[in-house]
């Protein structure tokens, strides 16, 4: 049995590490440490070390067109009554777990073509910039972290350990949790669930030559956070969850979830890039009865879920082993994605559904030139070349 290996960035968390896919007979069966990753220098989480899960059982085969398979033409031209609706009538959801690249041509289709009055992801949270890279995590003599990074976020939450050892102190606001057990001192929110930061805490930071707030996007606290980091002149790391979420948002993607949830009133009709369920629980099934009223749903999909049971449309898209591009991680680095297989007869990558559903007005001959148009157009990223990209410790974006 020949084994090959294939360098890429982890699809799990937005602390971007290197895994390699190890392939075997044309498939996914297992993952080793990617040494030269300059985030997880050959370390993985548990998550990491099962990403070959991520290519599940559970992969559309075919289109389909009201819950029958059906060819690629015939679904194309159901998806594409999409035009039929614009503005606040339609929606154009993209998953925080797809490429940089392909996020890029589901927006401007979104906007060129579909003129759509709502495009966000659906995930929780806020967008949000921090502004300190994370191996100078370890070099902080104080770290506040709210709610429970450390296990959310294992490789960033190293870091930390290291600051321990070289003498920084952590302090922790939540819940209590496994980051509160790790921490040196804690401020627990009370039985109402309301906290309040100590004094000692905010002069502890204040006094501190380089201090260091940690927050989730979707954290409870992330508004409290960014509060108090101000006040005391700390600097933020601010943690995405989900592997492309600082580069969705860069792009113009807004989390919008959490909206979808509190309105009563649903687009009439909606295009979905959805989330991997191996990846994490079926958000969908608990949109499932304000979804199931949309007049015309079009999924784009690698794994069936309870999104694609109700949808009116599958188109089946490329898995992340299957694809090629660039992630973005939490801290503004863009890495390389690279393609460890083939994808199965009938899958399509994002980027070329797009150019069929767009009749080649959004197309490109590779994901060079999608960054190129990235790069000009997107100004987070106009100091970032493709060929930085490409190498083992990728390029940062300039914080806008």
């Amino acid at each position: 049995m020949q084994l090959k290996y294939v360098a890429t960035t982890c699809p799990f968390c937005g602390t971007g590490c290197g895994l390699n896919l190890i392939i075997s007979d044309g498939g996914v069966v297992g993952v080793a440490p990617y040494h030269r990753s300059p985030i997880g220098t050959g370390k993985l989480c548990m998550r990491g070390l099962h990403a070959a899960k991520a290519v599940g059982k559970y992969r559309i085969e075919a289109p389909t067109v009201g819950g029958l398979p059906t060819d690629w033409k015939k679904a194309l031209t159901e998806a594409l009554k999409l035009k039929n609706y614009s503005g606040e009538d339609l929606a154009v959801y993209t998953s925080s777990r797809l490429t940089n690249e392909a996020n890029y041509c589901i927006m401007r289709f979104a906007k060129e073509i579909l003129k759509a009055g709502t495009i966000g992801t659906l995930i929780s949270g806020r967008v949000a910039r921090g502004n300190v890279r994370i191996n100078d995590l370890k070099k902080a003599d104080v770290a506040l972290v709210f709610d429970d990074c450390m296990k959310r976020f294992p490789l960033t939450g190293n870091k930390l350990f290291y600051m321990q050892q070289n003498g920084g102190k952590i302090l922790y606001c939540g819940e209590e949790s496994y980051t509160a057990i790790q921490a040196d001192a804690k401020c627990i929110e009370d039985a109402d669930g309301k906290l309040v930061i100590s004094d000692e805490f905010k002069n502890i930071l204040k006094e501190a030559k380089n201090p260091v707030v940690i927050y989730s996007t979707t954290g409870k606290y992330a508004e409290l956070a960014e509060e108090t980091a101000k006040s005391c002149n700390a600097k933020t790391a601010v943690l995405y969850d989900t592997n492309n979420g600082r580069g969705a948002a860069e792009i113009g993607f807004i989390p919008s979830l959490d909206t979808l949830k509190a309105t009563e009133k649903v687009p009439k009709a909606m295009l979905i890039f959805a989330e991997t369920p191996m990846f994490m629980d079926d958000i969908y099934e608990e949109l499932g009865e304000k979804l199931s009223k949309v007049e015309l749903l079009v999924v784009v999909a690698s794994n069936a879920s309870s999104l694609t049971d109700i949808a009116n449309v599958v188109l089946p898209v490329t898995s992340f082993a299957e694809s090629e591009g660039s992630y973005t991680n939490w801290e503004g680095r863009v890495q390389k994605v690279s393609a460890a297989l083939t994808a199965p007869e009938g899958q399509k990558s994002p980027c070329e559904i797009i150019a069929e559903l767009s009749g080649k007005a959004i197309s490109y001959k590779d994901t060079a030139a999608i960054f190129a148009d990235i790069k000009a157009n997107i100004p987070a990223f106009k100091d970032v070349s493709y060929e930085q990209v490409q190498k083992a410790d990728g390029a940062f974006i300039e914080v806008i």
